[in-house]
């Protein structure tokens, strides 16, 4: 199934939004410095998939990249949903919720069924949306939205200008096929450049 979205909105959450916003924590952590937003650095929370399902993916952007297709998305990290995102005053606190909240939350399967693209700016693979899966994003971000969903699940596969996502589209479309994925583990890093952190395995895996 092939489906668009008029366009990509990653949820962001400074880190006082659990536990009563942490009130503690609050005077740190509660704006973005100055200096940080000149730089525009950001934290990402990545939800990262199983091995097998990081080599089925791999093989979809292969395909493209064998047809001349290579995109502006950020290469050399795993294939995963963005969860949302924090200012990078944050770090230490929300290193504390992944360790907390990984520990608490079992890895799970969900069905990637659907090719999607974002207003023709990036092609993703997004999955049938399961509770599992919402329960673990609202975990990190529950304000996300206030009331309505704003967050899209999607692994994206390429990253270009609308016409070149044209032609790739139905490249993906006589290639793909629904899979089942699993969700092991949540991966934290800081954008742009990309510094990995830490990851944190969710409880049963090992």
């Amino acid at each position: 199934m092939l489906w668009l979205e008029v366009n990509q909105d990653v949820v962001f959450e400074d880190c006082l939004g659990r536990d009563a916003r942490r009130k503690a924590h609050a005077a740190n952590c509660g704006q973005r410095s100055e200096s940080i937003m000149m730089q525009d650095k950001t934290l990402y929370l990545l939800a990262t998939f199983d091995e097998g399902t990081q080599g089925t993916l791999t093989g979809y952007y292969d395909v493209l990249h064998q047809n001349g297709f290579i995109g502006s998305q950020t290469k050399n990290i795993p294939y995963h949903f963005t969860l949302g995102s924090r200012s990078v005053d944050c770090e230490e606190q929300t290193i504390s919720d992944l360790e907390k909240i990984c520990s608490e939350t079992s890895s799970f399967e969900i069905n990637l069924a659907h090719i999607g693209s974002f207003g023709l700016n990036a092609l993703f693979i997004s999955p049938n949306m399961n509770f599992e899966l919402l329960k673990l994003q609202q975990s990190f971000f529950p304000d996300s939205g206030n009331g309505y969903h704003l967050w899209t699940a999607h692994a994206t596969l390429l990253i270009d200008k609308p016409e070149i996502i044209h032609k790739a589209l139905p490249i993906i479309a006589e290639n793909f096929k629904p899979l089942k994925a699993r969700i092991v583990s949540i991966a934290l890093y800081e954008f742009f450049p990309a510094r990995f952190i830490s990851e944190y395995k969710l409880d049963g895996e090992a």
